[in-house]
């Protein structure tokens, strides 16, 4: 996920909850058609709360952190992620601060 208005936020004492409403935002438009023929964009559907996002680390070019999520995939949809299986989760993200490229992982995974 790229979220390029993350870039001019970087400063923001407020960067935490903006990119909870931007991630929020981001997941819940329907993905690019190539993402759409790949399946490559998970986020996109069922997503349908997300909280306690939280930086943990803000050095050198990639931030990382973490936050909670609970997702709801649309009935007769196929999975593609085990991870999406389960209605709650906890996900960590890798911030690029020079792309603004926004990567998940679930967290113990």
């Amino acid at each position: 996920m790229i979220i390029p208005e993350v870039l001019e936020r970087l400063e923001d004492p407020n960067l935490e909850d903006w990119l909870t409403a931007a991630v929020i935002e981001k997941a819940s438009q329907p993905p690019p058609q190539e993402q759409r023929l790949k399946g490559s964009h998970p986020l996109s559907s069922g997503i349908i709360d997300l909280w306690m996002l939280e930086i943990a680390e803000r050095t050198g070019k990639i931030w990382t952190g973490k936050f909670q999520v609970e997702l709801n995939g649309k009935e007769g949809e196929h999975v593609q992620e085990p991870w999406l299986e389960h209605r709650g989760n906890e996900l960590s993200f890798a911030l690029d601060t020079q792309t603004a490229e926004i990567t998940f992982q679930p967290v113990g995974m």
